[in-house]
């Protein structure tokens, strides 16, 4: 993640120790983990609603596109309905054609 090799490593914790003390070095270690996993904890809580909105925003987003495909359906349906009503008023017969 970082591409600290071992020899980093050491120098890194050799300033600290000369920097921070002997004594409160594993106080700070401790303080440093706790503040860590609290990050992460926090990070996943967040990362985790915002995938429940995306689904969320995901489901809601399908159930438009199903409200206009049964709209859509539906003008078909009527459409249909209204053509054969004139096929059928255009077939009977007029009353001058009886005659």
């Amino acid at each position: 993640m970082f591409d600290i090799g071992f020899f980093e490593l050491l120098v890194i914790m050799a300033i600290s120790v000369i920097v921070i003390g002997p004594k409160n070095l594993p106080r700070l270690a401790k303080s440093i983990g706790k503040g860590w996993g609290e990050f992460q904890s926090t990070f996943n809580d967040l990362k985790k609603d915002v995938m429940d909105e995306a689904e969320g925003l995901r489901q809601s987003t399908d159930i438009d596109k199903l409200e206009q495909d049964i709209g859509a359906a539906t003008k078909v349906d009527v459409d249909v309905n209204l053509s054969m009503n004139d096929i059928n008023y255009d077939s009977k017969p007029s009353d001058q054609e009886k005659s």
